[in-house]
């Protein structure tokens, strides 16, 4: 059982403000049960990226995101992934309070916030793999991290209309809200892709690149991603049609999508994409740039608590 004190970045308007406003009375029940912390609170979007290395300036070794998918996205970002040294002494860990907490379903963590603090307690570390993307954003080239999944085309469509509108349906009523939006107006994209090496072209509607298994708020997109295997699952949604993405749905939250034969399923460690229309790239539900984008896998690169 760890007794060093976490590092805690609080997001007060992950889950459209429900986390400040829970955030009093846990923390005070945290306290009761001995939890020792220090508490910061982020004021603005990529907040937790600063808050994240201000805490490891600091010496505290134990990171505590408390929000959804896209603040452990930001908290990602402001660790030091590419000094394996320094991210032996690491550990991060999150208290599911957002729209969408998809990552943290892998593991099957409690969705109750205080019982998921007490398991981070015991200390348990799982070594995930991080991935790696280089993309472009306003023309510049930029790398981000990611440790759930990340998406090009229809997908980062829905995470811009839902990152901009209002959360007030749950986490998978206003990924649903905002993927029907989308699919009124969206045209699917003429792209060419390399996996280790070999290329794949076509009509798709979009490329997602998946670490873990579950995304859009439970969504069973990705069922044999394993988080600790070293490869990316890649998941391709062909030229499919409006009609065919409504009827296809319910599948995907069964996992049972991977065998419409518009849909293709394969590993790699690294991949390249290009599109010749513009096509916007998401990651864990944050919109983050546009293609071409190129990906590559960090193996176990994270001590990760659940």
């Amino acid at each position: 059982m760890s007794e060093r004190p976490w590092w805690v970045i609080v997001n007060p308007v992950a889950g459209n403000g429900r986390t400040g406003r829970r955030w009093g009375g846990l923390e005070a029940r945290l306290r009761l049960e001995g939890i020792r912390m220090e508490v910061v609170f982020t004021q603005e979007p990529g907040h937790a990226t600063a808050l994240a290395r201000q805490g490891l300036e600091a010496g505290f070794t134990t990171i505590v995101g408390v929000g959804g998918d896209g603040t452990l996205h930001e908290i990602l970002n402001g660790l030091p992934l590419e000094d394996p040294g320094r991210m032996q002494a690491i550990r991060l860990g999150m208290l599911p309070l957002g729209t969408g907490s998809d990552f943290v379903r892998t593991f099957g963590l409690p969705r109750d916030p205080i019982a998921a603090a007490l398991r981070l307690r015991e200390g348990r570390i799982h070594l995930v793999d991080v991935g790696q993307v280089t993309c472009q954003r306003a023309g510049e080239t930029i790398t981000r991290y990611f440790i759930n999944a990340a998406g090009l085309g229809f997908d980062g469509e829905v995470a811009d209309r839902t990152n901009r509108g209002i959360k007030a349906f749950g986490a998978t009523g206003t990924y649903l809200v905002y993927l029907f939006l989308t699919l009124i107006l969206y045209q699917n994209k003429t792209v060419k892709l390399r996996f280790d090496g070999v290329e794949h072209s076509g009509r798709m509607n979009s490329v997602l690149v998946c670490n873990g298994r579950y995304f859009g708020g439970g969504m069973f997109i990705a069922p044999p991603a394993e988080v600790d295997d070293g490869w990316f699952d890649v998941i391709l949604l062909g030229d499919l049609g409006k009609g065919e993405i409504m009827w296809n749905l319910p599948r995907v939250y069964r996992g049972t999508h991977l065998t419409h034969p518009k849909i293709t399923w394969r590993r790699a460690k690294e991949i390249h994409v290009e599109a010749k229309e513009r096509m916007f790239l998401q990651a864990e539900g944050e919109l983050i740039g546009e293609a071409p984008a190129s990906f590559r896998i960090l193996p176990r690169a994270l001590a990760f608590l659940a």
